[in-house]
């Protein structure tokens, strides 16, 4: 066998080995590039869940923020009033309008009462109407008589009764 046929096929043979680890390589980069897409592929899945937890999250803090906002304007609100007893019957309560003096903001306003269940219960401001010797509430309809009834005088003697 001569030198350079040797030599020929030594080189052939280095080629092949060549190409035979160049196809490993390619093959085993194949591989990781396979595994690195799924990883790229799971963190996005994940990232997207994130994302909508975080959006999700944002949503509920708004709500609660608008939430805060309404019971802080609520207590703004009621701390203008103060119950109080409505007149000499009984023991029907509302809510009185504090003295102007006392008031920060609208102290013009007229001084009223206002119906203590639909305040507090409802968060619905009703003002009484004080008629005579009733007091009533238009918006749930709770009435009472906060005056006695003056005497009135019978037919048959000159003394007087109540009703």
């Amino acid at each position: 066998m001569d030198v350079s046929t040797l030599v020929a096929s030594v080189t052939s043979a280095a080629e092949l080995a060549k190409l035979l680890v160049n196809e490993r390589d390619r093959q085993k980069a194949a591989a990781i590039e396979g595994q690195l897409t799924d990883k790229i592929t799971q963190a996005q899945i994940q990232l997207s869940q994130v994302l909508g937890t975080v959006i999700e999250k944002d949503g509920l803090i708004q709500t609660l923020t608008e939430r805060v906002r309404e019971l802080e304007a609520q207590q703004s609100e009621k701390s203008r009033y103060r119950l109080a007893k409505l007149g000499t019957l009984g023991d029907f309560f509302a809510y009185k309008l504090r003295p102007a003096a006392e008031l920060v903001e609208r102290a013009d306003e007229p001084a009223h009462f206002i119906c203590q269940p639909c305040f507090d219960i409802s968060k619905q401001k009703s003002v009484l109407r004080i008629q005579g010797l009733w007091c009533y509430c238009t918006n749930c309809k709770a009435r009472t008589q906060i005056r006695p009834a003056p005497p009135r005088k019978s037919s048959s003697s000159n003394s007087y009764t109540r009703w």
